[in-house]
């Protein structure tokens, strides 16, 4: 196949939202394809250089669908797996279930098999994503829950630690708890997106929990889960939010000093419920508040990785500051890919990226963490 000049094409999400439309909004495209259609990638390819402009989008369909086998774009030490598509929880601003479809998990099998298979080419970090990890097994009735997943993942003998990402508050059980306090090989992290606190702000978002749930639960994750990183994402600017509903969200933080904390602020999705709501919200009213609450998380964050000052922890090396220095960066368990901080620390070695080095922290930041002593290791997470 010939290719005789450059294709521009539009893939993903918008294409799910304007349908055919992109096509007259941007003439320049010479095709579009959206999520549920990349298993006809390969038609698309060859209509699209035949010189035709090419529009596939497909419904949904009702099981995962995936492509295999999986080309990895990023380094093989740190992989995400996707464990199910789509959601069904419908919150009031988000497009995802439009644009995804249904919850649908990912056969067990599947899930096990790509890890094995990223393990064996040297991934020594496992992440679990989906839109909702916790909700993984709900949409089958013969299918295991997240924790029996994850079992079902321990049982392959390898060293590789697994990081569990965006769980539902409502849904994260004894049995998920008592398996991350209990199993070395799974990080002392976790990601609970809240979006907010206040109760009447949640109602609106269409959030199934209180502030009172959340206040549990994470009292609960502290005393089971000892050294536990605690990840959250919140909204600000949310259509109804009042002075005293920011407030409450500030003060919740104050209280919970989690670890990491990532602040967005509202942005209005087309054919959402939340995109009709009155009482908006002023641009420079939001654009304040996200900055006093993220001022508000860098102390708490600063005040909290002290208790890292003077700790021996491993660390896994993901680069070189630059060519011309013997400092490298890596993360801790603690610490999650892409969202959170690194390690920064000079080695006299060299070092390879997805090696282990055991560092003794000496300084810390709110989001980074300094050592001047580290000697690498053949690390074993168990």
């Amino acid at each position: 196949m010939g290719l005789s000049k450059t294709k521009i094409i539009a893939a993903g999400c918008l294409v799910e939202v304007l349908g055919k439309e992109i096509l007259e909004k941007f003439p320049e495209l010479d095709g579009a394809i959206g999520v549920h259609s990349y298993g006809q990638i390969a038609q698309f390819m060859d209509n699209l250089f035949e010189g035709k402009q090419v529009f596939i989008k497909n419904r949904s369909s009702e099981e995962y669908q995936s492509i295999a086998p999986r080309i990895l774009t990023t380094p093989v030490y740190s992989a995400n797996v996707k464990i199910a598509d789509g959601c069904n929880n419908r919150c009031n601003y988000c497009m995802i279930p439009a644009i995804r479809g249904p919850y649908r998990s990912k056969a067990p099998e599947a899930v096990k098999g790509e890890v094995e298979a990223l393990v064996a080419a040297g991934a020594k970090e496992i992440n679990l994503i989906a839109q909702d990890t916790t909700a993984y097994g709900l949409d089958q009735s013969d299918w295991p829950d997240l924790p029996a997943l994850i079992k079902e993942i321990l049982s392959i003998p390898a060293n590789f630690k697994i990081r569990i990402m965006y769980t539902y508050p409502s849904r994260i059980t004894d049995d998920l708890i008592d398996l991350i306090r209990e199993e070395n090989r799974i990080c002392k992290y976790l990601d609970v997106p809240i979006q907010h606190c206040s109760d009447e702000i949640l109602v609106k978002m269409g959030r199934l929990y209180k502030q009172n749930d959340l206040e549990n639960l994470f009292r609960k994750l502290r005393q089971k889960i000892p050294g536990l990183a605690l990840r959250s994402t919140v909204m600000v600017g949310f259509p109804g939010e009042k002075r005293h509903h920011f407030n409450d969200l500030l003060n919740f933080i104050t209280k919970q000093k989690i670890d990491n904390l990532g602040t967005f602020i509202y942005s209005e999705q087309e054919q959402t419920p939340a995109a009709d709501y009155k009482q908006k919200v002023p641009a420079r009213i939001a654009s304040k508040r996200y900055k006093e609450l993220m001022l508000r998380q860098k102390e708490i964050s600063r005040a909290n990785n002290k208790k890292y000052l003077g700790h021996r922890l491993p660390v896994l090396v993901e680069g070189k500051i630059s060519n011309n220095t013997d400092w490298y960066y890596g993360r801790t368990e603690y610490q999650a890919p892409e969202v959170d901080g690194f390690v920064y620390f000079p080695s006299s070695r060299e070092l390879k990226v997805g090696s282990w080095v055991s560092a003794v922290i000496t300084a810390v930041g709110p989001y980074n963490l300094l050592a001047l002593r580290a000697n690498p290791v053949d690390f074993m997470p168990r």
